[in-house]
């Protein structure tokens, strides 16, 4: 495989791997907002993790991650990890539209312009010297 072929898929596997983390915090957060938070104070600890672990988006956040957790493995077992962490910085970008386009949340131009900046370390990090 020519070095440019092995750098792409690492890219491309890394990005949708980290899409795929980012998914199943997306997942968590919606049945958080489903079922009142994490803890209701006038639930026990047994009923509360009961309500947590039974949400069917938690689930899904669960399920998710455990197949996001065996790329990611893959991804350390064959790439270097100055490589392979910095990418799963790409998360910033999908959390980030996640928030406005799920969540409507007011995002600032300071967060949005934080975002950029992550982004341009990630690309300072595939730069080849």
């Amino acid at each position: 495989m020519k070095p440019e072929a092995g750098m792409l898929k690492t890219v491309v596997l890394s990005i949708f791997t980290t899409f795929l983390i980012t998914s199943g915090q997306v997942f968590w957060k919606l049945g958080f907002s489903k079922i009142g938070g994490f803890y209701v104070s006038d639930q026990s600890v047994p009923a509360n993790l009961f309500r947590v672990l039974t949400n069917p988006f938690i689930l899904a956040g669960f399920a998710v991650y455990i197949v996001a957790t065996a790329f990611f493995m893959y991804l350390l077992s064959k790439y270097d990890i100055s490589l392979v962490i910095p990418l799963s910085s790409v998360s910033f970008v999908f959390s980030l539209l996640a928030g406005v386009f799920l969540f409507h949340e007011d995002i600032s131009a300071t967060r949005v312009a934080g975002v950029f900046v992550i982004i341009v370390g990630i690309l300072l990090v595939l730069k080849k010297t």
